[in-house]
């Protein structure tokens, strides 16, 4: 019993140091993104000379998503000066085509493109390859993004300068949570982003993320991407390791980072939203999302492995050591609660962040392990079910 006490404490301690290993490699790619960070490092417009590389900017949209005119017209008002805007709907009677034809009347750079429904692949995929399609040669780099996410006007410049300067041909950004309440769900999904948006400070980590991402043409055609998500359920997590293993790694840019605001989301929203991201982790990397299996069952320290560890002590299964240790855990704990507080460019008040806090463990591991009992993801309407590498099995459409 005395050494199962000392094994609950390393498991705690295991939890801390991987958040404080997080936070300290991380913060420096996160705090690049903070407002002020931004404006201190803004380069001019004309940075490239006469005329740059062409590129076309691809944006999926559907529904009608409250700030989607506010960020569709963030992506409008680009500054890069090459630039054509293509956005794609799936068809008439989506609510996003008259509102995107609305709004591009005032650009010439602008277009629009139905795609019709995915037969193959998920539906944004369909609708990237549908645009690509159209583009034909037109463009040098291909651009990546999301409706619903507000973009600085530096955005496509900030993501194609390590590929015009030779560095690179894939680059990505994120973006981060602009919380506008302290609800569980809202700080959950503000503390999950958060957690990627760290792991983008391991250079051996970064991954591509559509929401924001760029590639040479040259890449996109030489190792045949579009290949890939002709059958596959997702754009970025396929594309990332098919391209790692042709020995090409995805650069993160710290400055392509979007806004996200957020508000009036439920704890259930929260972990629906989580376990799709892990989804994507189980279908495309498998071996990866196993491995990541023993980081989950450490996330559920907080409110088990620490209060047995205390429990215990004071039953007498184990020595002092142990329930110091445990009591240690919390304070060291609070510690990195703070210091993730500060990751955060808007103030939270002290309370709801702990609690928020808190739950985002337990949370995140209900989430993780919710993803090993169905290999069906559901998403605005289809439900696909999904084999190994991603490869899209089957299409059901709800009527």
């Amino acid at each position: 019993m005395i050494a199962f006490g000392y094994v609950l404490l390393a498991l705690l301690f295991a939890h801390v140091g991987f958040q404080a290993t997080a936070y300290a490699k991380g913060s420096g790619n996160v705090r690049s993104s903070f407002p002020q960070a931004m404006a201190a490092t803004e380069s001019p417009v004309n940075e490239f000379g006469g005329t740059p590389p062409r590129a076309a900017m691809i944006v999926p949209l559907t529904g009608d998503a409250p700030g989607m005119r506010e960020a569709l017209k963030s992506l409008l008002d680009q500054d890069y000066p090459n630039l054509e805007a293509w956005f794609v709907t799936k068809d008439e009677a989506d609510p996003a085509t008259p509102l995107i034809r609305e709004l591009i009347q005032e650009y010439g750079h602008a277009r629009h493109i139905l795609s019709g429904p995915a037969q193959t692949c998920g539906q944004k995929n369909h609708a990237l390859l549908t645009v690509v399609q159209a583009i034909g040669d037109t463009a040098d780099i291909l651009v990546f993004c999301d409706s619903t996410h507000i973009a600085h006007p530096s955005l496509v410049r900030d993501l194609l300068r390590p590929i015009i300067n030779g560095e690179t041909v894939l680059t990505s950004g994120y973006h981060r949570i602009v919380p506008q309440d302290t609800s569980l769900g809202t700080l959950g999904m503000l503390l999950s982003t958060q957690t990627i948006h760290l792991l983008q400070g391991f250079k051996s980590l970064n991954q591509p993320w559509g929401g924001a991402m760029a590639v040479s043409r040259k890449t996109f055609e030489e190792y045949d991407v579009a290949g890939v998500w002709s059958t596959n359920i997702v754009d970025d997590f396929s594309m990332g390791p098919h391209l790692l293993t042709k020995g090409i790694r995805c650069t993160g840019v710290s400055r392509a980072c979007l806004t996200t605001p957020l508000k009036g989301k439920s704890i259930g929203a929260w972990s629906d939203w989580w376990m799709r991201q892990i989804y994507y982790l189980k279908f495309c990397m498998p071996l990866t999302w196993v491995a990541v299996s023993g980081l989950y069952i450490l996330f559920i320290a907080p409110v088990l492995f620490a209060p047995l560890l205390l429990l215990g002590w004071a039953l007498g299964w184990w020595g002092l050591l142990p329930g110091l240790g445990g009591a240690a855990y919390y304070l060291v704990l609070l510690g990195l609660a703070l210091w993730c507080r500060s990751l955060v460019a808007e103030r939270i008040p002290l309370l709801p962040w702990l609690k928020g806090y808190l739950a985002y463990f337990p949370v995140s591991s209900v989430s993780y392990f919710r993803t090993w009992f169905s290999s069906t993801m559901g998403w605005r309407g289809i439900k696909y079910r999904v084999g190994w590498g991603g490869r899209v099995k089957e299409i059901i459409r709800e009527s």
